[in-house]
């Protein structure tokens, strides 16, 4: 049977180099011992924040420099457990790092309350005479426009001291989904008893056996539901925490709560489910396609992630997955090329699953250091499509930190944009290349449209059912009724049933899936790979059409961070999200590419180009 490795057991070169964030573990207790002394310092200030104009920008300075180091020590905890969160001295290190980052949030948590009391035209005319208060001039105007949910001193510590409690809801989830669960074996297409895995999972989905697929979606989902109880009460209770942050803060809901950080309205979200269940009936046809291309009598959600079209059996090496990303973007220029050797090439990456190493993929570190991108990657092309994406993260993240430190973060709404960008640039790129003048041309050629149609199907439709999901689950807390197991499997089903139509069998344990997606514990955060996908297929299409300009204000936008609210960053670029046109384009864009793969399959009535089993 194949095993998972041991951490011990992979390549260093194949491991992230976490010392260029701390040279030891040392210097990384240091530097946690250190922030009592820049809190200190901060804390020294209190009283007298809103004295002047000079005392303003004090406090500003130390804090961000606090925040800056807290960071740092978080991340590096963090990362070190995620590549082997059975560690136990490094589950103790995310321990303490996690609450040294939320005891100092709240013994600095008297910043905002005392800012929020100085006149706004007060703080507008110091922005305008101090020209170290210039930096912060993003920050203080979104603090003024807070001020209505900022509350005194006490209750904004009693707040920030709550957050390990909440926080904790999701480790627990983390650990049960990365240690504690197990999903057991199966056979693979050769028979053979392997261990099924997160990883092993998303290989298998895409297996031409279709018993291999059954198996591995029964045996993953029916894992969940023997712990369904608990985990939904788990869920439960991350919901009780939004809900209690949001009042606490006086938001209508905690929909409007998520929202408002990013300065967007609700009719940002729900214009988003309205347009993609108007687009049904192009998923619906898509679906009717693959069944009878397929050519079986019942369609499952297991039969949805194999490529229908059948491509040359190859696997990836990494070092293959790198060059042909490189080559896929290389539109985006040269400077964007060398930092993508760099990301590739001096271990800012772990590739490779072992026991206990986080699941899935995601770019993230530090703004001392540069990007980090965690991988968990087996050979097939979703594994290089994932590179891609987390690349464009890490090169986003890379181009943000030039700027200052408080505008370096970008917000939330536009994380997903860049990632998307390199995926949809790298399928374009392989669609090209192919000869539509052969019959092997025009199968790869499909072979790629059919990946695009699934980024779009897994991207926008999925992450929308998964966004009404969220907000139907929040409503049905905000009006007092119990999350329950069945409650919550009941929600999922009757979505399961709208976002994938008549032609799609739903196998009673497809209700559980609800329960295996971590991301459900950042509240209404999924809705924002809808439409960045959308933002993200606007630019590839405007790069297109235009050539250089687009991508210099697509450049452009990935420097510039967090210096402005999102919808305002996007409009500087060219785009206009605000009335939902990117995301009714690129649902146009879907509805395209399924015409074109069925006239590339030649698709006509009674016709079936392959069946399965």
């Amino acid at each position: 049977m194949e095993k998972t490795k041991k951490r011990s057991e992979i390549d260093l070169q194949d491991t992230w180099r976490l010392e260029d964030i701390f040279e030891t573990e040392r210097h990384w207790e240091s530097a946690l011992t250190e922030l009592d002394g820049l809190a200190g310092s901060l804390l020294s200030l209190r009283g007298h924040v809103a004295d002047g104009s000079d005392t303003l920008a004090d406090s500003l300075e130390r804090e961000d420099l606090l925040s800056r180091r807290i960071m740092s020590c978080y991340a590096y905890a963090r990362m070190r457990k995620d590549q082997d969160n059975a560690e136990p001295r490094y589950q103790a290190m995310f321990e303490r790092a996690s609450a040294a980052y939320h005891r100092l949030s709240a013994e600095v948590s008297f910043l905002a309350p005392e800012i929020s009391k100085i006149p706004d035209a007060t703080l507008r005319q110091w922005i305008g005479q101090e020209p170290r208060l210039a930096v912060f001039r993003h920050h203080l105007d979104n603090l003024m426009r807070q001020k209505p949910h900022i509350l005194p001193e006490r209750e904004e510590r009693l707040l920030a001291m709550a957050g390990p409690v909440v926080e904790g809801v999701s480790d627990t989830f983390d650990m049960l989904d990365h240690v504690d669960l197990k999903y057991g074996t199966i056979e693979d297409e050769n028979g053979q008893a392997v261990e099924l895995t997160g990883g092993r999972f998303s290989r298998f989905r895409e297996s031409p056996d279709r018993r291999v697929r059954e198996d591995a979606f029964r045996k993953m989902h029916e894992s969940f539901a023997g712990m369904g109880n608990t985990i939904a009460t788990l869920y439960a209770a991350s919901v009780k925490g939004d809900l209690f942050f949001s009042r606490a803060r006086g938001y209508d809901t905690a929909l409007s709560s998520a929202l408002f950080s990013d300065r967007l309205e609700k009719s940002v979200y729900t214009g988003l489910i309205d347009a993609v269940r108007e687009a049904m009936p192009a998923m619906e046809r898509y679906l009717s396609l693959r069944k009878r291309v397929m050519g079986i009598e019942k369609l499952h959600i297991f039969d949805c992630y194999v490529p229908i079209v059948e491509a040359p059996s190859r696997e990836f090496t990494f070092a293959e997955a790198c060059s042909l990303v490189r080559d896929g973007v290389s539109v985006l220029g040269h400077e964007y090329g060398e930092n993508l050797d760099r990301l590739f090439g001096e271990r800012w990456i772990d590739r490779y699953e072992n026991e206990g190493k986080s699941g899935g993929a995601y770019a993230w570190g530090t703004y001392d250091s540069h990007p980090y991108m965690l991988i968990n990657f087996s050979g097939g092309l979703p594994d290089v499509l994932t590179l891609a994406h987390e690349a464009g993260h890490c090169m986003h993240t890379l181009f943000s930190c030039r700027r200052p430190h408080v505008d370096a973060s970008y917000p939330t709404f536009l994380a997903e944009i860049a990632s998307t960008v390199n995926e949809i640039l790298l399928i374009r790129r392989m669609m090209d290349a192919c000869d539509l003048t052969t019959p092997e041309g025009r199968a790869e050629r499909a072979f790629y449209v059919n990946r695009l149609i699934e980024e779009f199907r897994l991207t926008v439709f999925r992450q929308t059912m998964f966004a009404e999901f969220e907000m139907m689950a929040h409503e049905r807390a905000e009006a007092g009724e119990p999350l329950t197991a069945e409650s919550l499997c009941g929600l999922y089903a009757d979505l399961l049933r709208v976002y994938f139509g008549p032609e799609v069998e739903i196998d009673d344990y497809m209700r559980w899936e609800w329960a295996r997606i971590p991301h459900f514990y950042n509240a209404y955060y999924v809705f924002k790979y809808a439409t960045g996908f959308s933002a993200a297929a606007a630019f590839c299409d405007r790069m297109d059409k235009e050539g250089a300009p687009a991508v210099v204000r697509y450049l452009g936008f990935l420097g510039a961070g967090g210096s402005d609210y999102p919808l305002e960053i996007l409009r500087e670029a060219g785009l206009d999200m605000a009335d939902g046109g990117p995301v009714r384009t690129g649902l146009a864009q879907f509805e395209a590419l399924v015409t074109e793969l069925a006239s590339l399959l030649d698709i006509t009535a009674g016709q079936n180009p392959g069946s399965e089993a």
